[in-house]
Order: C-alpha cells, then sequence, then structure tokens
C-alpha cells in the first residue's frame, strides 16, 4: 500500500550552512596552491567582499565539487550570472574535480576534529527548524536527501537535540540525487503523486516534477533569481518556512 512521502535537501532548506562552506572553500583553494598555507578559522579575517560574492554564488552549487571552482571565479574575478555560465566554468575544470572534492572534505573533517564548536557554530538550522523538529512525534515518512554526508548531517541534528533516524538520511553526489529520489519512492512504496520533495536547487525540482512528484522551492534557501524564474516557468512552487512547517506536521 502505498503512502504519503516528505523529501527535503537539508543545506539551505533545513541548514544554512554557507559560512561553513565559504570557510572551508577558502582553506582548501589556498591550501591547494600552498600547503603550507595557514588555515582562516575566523570568517571576519575574509574579506566583506568575498563573503557577499560566495553567498551570491551560493545558488550555483549542487555538490562539494562545486566549492572550489566558484572560489577559484572569485579569486580570478571571473563574472558569473547563469547556472549555465558557472557549468560550464566549472566543467573546464574536469579532470581536477575529485581532487577538489578531497580537498574540500579534508578540510571539513579538519574543523570536525580539531575545532568541533566552531564547525557546529556554522551550521545553524534554519529559523525555529530545530524547535519544530524536536516536536516532532515521528519521522517515518520523512526522508533527507542530500550532497552533505550522512555523518555530518547527524551530527548537526544531535547538537540541535534533534532525534532524526539515521537510515532517513540519504547521502548521494548531485549526478545521482535524481535517480536516488525514485529509488526512495520504491523503498517507501510512494505514490509520486503524493510525494512532497523539497528543495533550493530548482534543477532537481524540474528532474523530480517529470515524475510526477510534488514539487516545490524553497524561498529561504540559496536561491537566485533565475532559478525562482525557471520555477515559474515549469509551475513549481515557491513556498516560505510557514508553508513547509505546515507540510511537515501533516506527514505523519
Amino acid at each position: 500500500m502505498s503512502k504519503k512521502l516528505l523529501i527535503t535537501d537539508f543545506d539551505g532548506v533545513i541548514c544554512d550552512s554557507v559560512e561553513e562552506c565559504l570557510l572551508v572553500t577558502y582553506n582548501a583553494y589556498h591550501r591547494l596552491h600552498d600547503a603550507s598555507f595557514q588555515r582562516l578559522l575566523d570568517l571576519q579575517q575574509i574579506a566583506p567582499e568575498t563573503r557577499q560574492t560566495f553567498r551570491r554564488l551560493r545558488p550555483f552549487l549542487k555538490g562539494a565539487e562545486d566549492f572550489v571552482p566558484i572560489f577559484r571565479s572569485i579569486e580570478q574575478r571571473i563574472p558569473l550570472v547563469t547556472q549555465r555560465e558557472f557549468d560550464a566554468f566549472r566543467d573546464e575544470m574536469r579532470d581536477q574535480l575529485s581532487e577538489f572534492v578531497t580537498l574540500f572534505y579534508a578540510e571539513r573533517d579538519f574543523l570536525i576534529r580539531n575545532e568541533h564548536r566552531i564547525w557546529l557554530s556554522l551550521n545553524p538550522l534554519y529559523g525555529d527548524f530545530a524547535a519544530i523538529l524536536r516536536a516532532k512525534n515521528t519521522f517515518e515518512r520523512v526522508h533527507i536527501l542530500t550532497t552533505k554526508r550522512q555523518e555530518d548531517v547527524l551530527e548537526i541534528f544531535g547538537y540541535q537535540r534533534v532525534a532524526f533516524p539515521p537510515k532517513q538520511v540519504s547521502y548521494i553526489k548531485a549526478a545521482g540525487k535524481s535517480a536516488r529520489l525514485l529509488e526512495l519512492l520504491r523503498e517507501y512504496d510512494a505514490n509520486p503523486a503524493e510525494t512532497l520533495y523539497f528543495e533550493d536547487q530548482v534543477d532537481f525540482l524540474v528532474a523530480a516534477k517529470q515524475h510526477g512528484i510534488q514539487t516545490y522551492l524553497v524561498e529561504w534557501g540559496y536561491v537566485s533569481d533565475e532559478q525562482r524564474e525557471v520555477a515559474r516557468q515549469h509551475n513549481i512552487p515557491i513556498i516560505a518556512m510557514p508553508q513547509f512547517t505546515a507540510f511537515l506536521n501533516e506527514v505523519r
């Protein structure tokens, strides 16, 4: 028997990790060019213009392989205005992407191991989501589909005293996210028409909508004007936090 299912992204929907990603990316980028580079632990040491540009460009990023390329565009002052422009810029570095991912996670792991409190403080949950999730009686029909490692998601939830079931957090690289979404529907025996999918990256929603899944772009995440326009073109609703909370509370 099919049942209703709520699937949501983590970063940009539940968790605002942009500052953690900036710090990790900054250190990864500079250690790529100089292994003796002294890591920064304070975001205030990064130029305000760089911080603002990183936040502005964050909507283009879908997975860990994208962070070093986006920072290279900032350092080299390469103007990127559309998702297509960023994708083309990243693809020019295709042969280096696996190295970029390794560096990114090495720097994140350094923070987790050596500056754990700083790492946790840079991964706050949006709004009142910590309290809302703590108050939820069951997550049986809620699943997180994310490009963030499962253990990192669970560590952040643990810090926020949210008892989220590990088996209901799926980590997948960006390229496999749409396929994993469909696998989840089969695993839960869920009807696509009764499945709610929430994202801050519109490309994933466009792909999901083709399978009859109810898709929603969250307005508070890493969402650009370009993504909002794509959502409107595909009749994908753009929702606010209270609407998401209502959906979350309805799914039991």
